[in-house]
C-alpha cells in the first residue's frame, strides 16, 4: 500500500514535490521539543488544486495529512501518533499574496506568507495587520499562526491571531472547498467577518483537523505613523500583575511584555554575531533622532556585555500613536501607572531592538551553549493571573530536588492579551542535545549549537512530566491556551454537549478523519 500510496501522490503533484529521502522524512517527525519517528512523505503542494487532489488520495490510501507551517512549535502540532500513514502537507510554498485592498482594508494571503512577508508588502501602503505576527514572523507562516491562533506583535490591544482574520478559503475531508464570511458570499467581496453565524471561528485555532487552508483574508488597518517603547523593572510580582491589569484596561499600549531579567541578559548574551549586527543596524536606519537611535545602539551593546542579570522581571511597553508626542503621552501615562506601583524606570535596549526589528533571527530555540528550551503557557483572567503564577511556584518548590539534580532553570514570560487577560509563559532550560529538527532550524537562522552536546534523556522525560503536571495545575483554575496540538487538553475540557456539537462538525467536515487526527483530542489515527 504504501509504494502505491507514493506513486500517486508523485503522480497528482510530480516527482519534485514528493519528498521522501529519509533525512527530510525523519525531521517532518520532529518539532522543537518532541522527537516522533520518520513520517511516510512531505508533500509541497502548489495550490487549491494540488490539496484536493491530496484528500483523494489520502481518503482511498487511508493516510493521513499533517498540514505545517514554518514548524517552529513545541505542542506535537504536526506530529502524527500515526506516521507510517502520515503525509506532512509542507505549506511554505503556497506563499503568494493575492490582494492587497486599501481602500477595504483587507489582504488575501495563501498560507505559506510569513508574517515578515506581509509586513514588507504592506508597509510601502502605510497597512498593516492589527496582529502583525509572532516574534518568530521571520519563518512563522501566517496558515500556522492562524491554526496555532499565535500571539504577541498587537495582542495587547487587538488579540490574537485569529482576531485579524476575515474569512478562510479552506479544503476539507471530503475535497470541498469553503470559503466563511462575505469572502463565502457570490455577490460580496471579502471585506466583513460576520454574515450569519460564525463559520470562520470553525477554521481558526484548529490545528488542522478541520481542514487544510488554502487562503487566509486579513483585516488590515492604517499603520500608525509613529512607535515608541518604555521599560520597567519589578522584583514584586503582585505589583508587576497589578500594574499589567491596569495598563491593559487603560489601553496605553499596543504589546506588553515582562521578561525575567536573567533569561533577558542569557538571551542578549547568546545572540550571535550576525543577529546583533542585524539588530544595530536595525536600530542605526530606524526612526527617531539620529542622537536617539545612536543612544538606543549604545544601549543594545552595552546590554550584550552584562554578566549580573540581577533578579526580577523587566517589563517592556510598546505604544503607537499618529506622532512621537501621542507616543510620549502614553508613555507618560505608562510611566506614571509604573510609578504608582514602584516600578522602576529600566533600560529599553531589548524593546527598542524589538521595535526596530520585529522579526529578528529565530534564535532564541536553545538557552546558552548547550542548552534546550521549552516553555509552555497558560491564559488567565487578571482576576486569577497572581494564583497561576503560584501555581508554577509551587511545583518548582514541589520538584526542586530533580530540577537541581537535572540542572534545569525556570523562566518566566508574562504578556497581556486584550484588556481582560493576561499571558503566563513559564520557561524551562537544560543541558541536552536538541532535537535534530531544531537544531537545523537554528543554524539555518545563525545560531549555534555546539555537535557535542550530550542526549540526556532522563532530563529530557523530567521536563516532559514537570510540563504536564504544569498544564494540569493551570487547568484546575480555568487557564485556556492557544497552540494546543497534541500537548493542551481540549476536548476532554469541554462540557459534554459542547464536545458533543465539536464531534459531529468534525465528522461533517472529515468523515474518513484524515485531516490530522489525534490533535485537539480528536480520535487517534488508525490504520
Amino acid at each position: 500500500m504504501t509504494t502505491d500510496a507514493l506513486a500517486a501522490l508523485r503522480a497528482a503533484l510530480g516527482e519534485d514535490r514528493v519528498i521522501s529521502d529519509q533525512d527530510s522524512l525523519a525531521l517532518a517527525g520532529q518539532d522543537i521539543f518532541y522527537q516522533g519517528d520518520p513520517v511516510l512523505a512531505v508533500v509541497r503542494p502548489a495550490g487549491a488544486g494540488d490539496i484536493r487532489r491530496l484528500v483523494g488520495i489520502a481518503r482511498e490510501h487511508k493516510l493521513h495529512l499533517v498540514p505545517r507551517g514554518g514548524g517552529a512549535s513545541y505542542t506535537a502540532g504536526y506530529l502524527s501518533s500515526r506516521p507510517d500513514h502520515a503525509v506532512q502537507v509542507d505549506l511554505r510554498g503556497m506563499d503568494a499574496i493575492r490582494e492587497i485592498n486599501g481602500r477595504d482594508l483587507y489582504a488575501i494571503v495563501e498560507p505559506g506568507v510569513t508574517w515578515q512577508a506581509l509586513d514588507e508588502a504592506l508597509a510601502p501602503l502605510g497597512l498593516e495587520a492589527p496582529f502583525r505576527g509572532p516574534v518568530s514572523g521571520r519563518v512563522a507562516t501566517v496558515g500556522g499562526a492562524i491554526a496555532q491562533n499565535a500571539i504577541f506583535y498587537g495582542t495587547g490591544r487587538h488579540g490574537t491571531a485569529a482576531d485579524s482574520v476575515i474569512g478562510i478559503e479552506v479544503v476539507t475531508g471530503t475535497g470541498a472547498t469553503l470559503r466563511t464570511g462575505s469572502f463565502g458570499v457570490e455577490t460580496a467581496s471579502p471585506f466583513l467577518r460576520h454574515f450569519g453565524p460564525d463559520l470562520t471561528g470553525l477554521f481558526t485555532a484548529d490545528a488542522g483537523v478541520m481542514g487544510i487552508k488554502t487562503a487566509i483574508v486579513l483585516r488590515l488597518r492604517r499603520r500608525p505613523p509613529a512607535r515608541d517603547v518604555v521599560s520597567f523593572a519589578t522584583a514584586d510580582l503582585s505589583a508587576l500583575f497589578d500594574f499589567l491589569e491596569a495598563i491593559g484596561r487603560d489601553g496605553h499600549a499596543s504589546q506588553v511584555m515582562a521578561l525575567d531579567v536573567k533569561l533577558e541578559s542569557e538571551r542578549v548574551r547568546q545572540t550571535g554575531l550576525r543577529a546583533k549586527g542585524d539588530y544595530l543596524r536595525a536600530l542605526i536606519s530606524g526612526g527617531g533622532s539620529l542622537a536617539k537611535r545612536a543612544a538606543e545602539g549604545v544601549a543594545m551593546a552595552r546590554a550584550s556585555l552584562r554578566t549580573a542579570p540581577g533578579r526580577g522581571m523587566a517589563v517592556h511597553i510598546f505604544v503607537e500613536g499618529e506622532d512621537a508626542a501621542e507616543c510620549q503621552s502614553r508613555i507618560a501615562a505608562a510611566t506614571a501607572l509604573a510609578r504608582e506601583r514602584d516600578l522602576m524606570p529600566s533600560d529599553a535596549a531589548v524593546a527598542s531592538a524589538m521595535l526596530r526589528m520585529p522579526f529578528g533571527p529565530v534564535t532564541g530555540l536553545a538557552g546558552a551553549p548547550g542548552e534546550r528550551w521549552v516553555p509552555i503557557h497558560a491564559i488567565l483572567p487578571h482576576s486569577r493571573a497572581l494564583e497561576g503564577m503560584a501555581a508554577v511556584e509551587a511545583l518548582v518548590r514541589e520538584h526542586a530536588e530533580g530540577i537541581a539534580e537535572h540542572g534545569i532553570k525556570v523562566r518566566h514570560l508574562l504578556a497581556t492579551l486584550g484588556g481582560g487577560a493576561v499571558t503566563l509563559e513559564p520557561m524551562f532550560l537544560w543541558r541536552d542535545r536538541l532535537t535534530p529538527f531544531a537544531d537545523h532550524l537554528l543554524r539555518a537562522q545563525g545560531g549555534t549549537y555546539p555537535a557535542d552536546a550530550p542526549a540526556r534523556p532522563a532530563a529530557e522525560a523530567f521536563v516532559a512530566a514537570l510540563r504536564r503536571q504544569m498544564i494540569e495545575r493551570f487547568d484546575a483554575i480555568g487557564a485556556l491556551h492557544t497552540q494546543l496540538g497534541r500537548a493542551y487538553p481540549y476536548q476532554q475540557r469541554l462540557a459534554p454537549e459542547t464536545a458533543s456539537l465539536f464531534r459531529a462538525i468534525k465528522r461533517e467536515l472529515d468523515p474518513d478523519n484524515i485531516m490530522n487526527p489525534g490533535a485537539l483530542g480528536t480520535e487517534p489515527p488508525t490504520a
